[in-house]
């Protein structure tokens, strides 16, 4: 399956995850997960949350941020990749200086 998520509906994401300001998201979710593209303006963040039930993959498409990552603040730029497993949390949050896009992958687990 090719997925265009130029073509996918765009959605404003307000306060993310308990995050600040409007996240743009383009999300194609299914029986298996979700992959998401999300795009955050400068400033804006995605909260604090624990991934309860699932694990994450977030690659940087482009700019950078921090990521606090178990409790760790650690800087992420383009071609970085955060992995979040399942019972841990993390957070991202735009500190550059243009739009932060990253690309989610969050299976279902059994």
């Amino acid at each position: 399956m090719l997925l265009n998520f130029d073509q996918l509906p765009s959605t404003a994401l307000t306060q993310f995850k308990g995050g600040e300001g409007v996240i743009e998201g383009r999300i194609h979710t299914d029986d298996m997960g979700k992959i998401l593209r999300l795009t955050l303006p400068v400033g804006a963040s995605i909260g604090l949350h624990t991934h309860d039930t699932s694990c994450e993959v977030v690659y940087v498409l482009s700019g950078s941020g921090t990521c606090l990552d178990d409790g760790a603040e650690v800087t992420i730029t383009s071609g970085d990749c955060h992995y979040c497993p399942k019972g841990h949390s993390h957070s991202i949050r735009n500190t550059g200086t243009k739009p932060l896009v990253l690309l989610g992958i969050v299976p279902e687990l059994p």
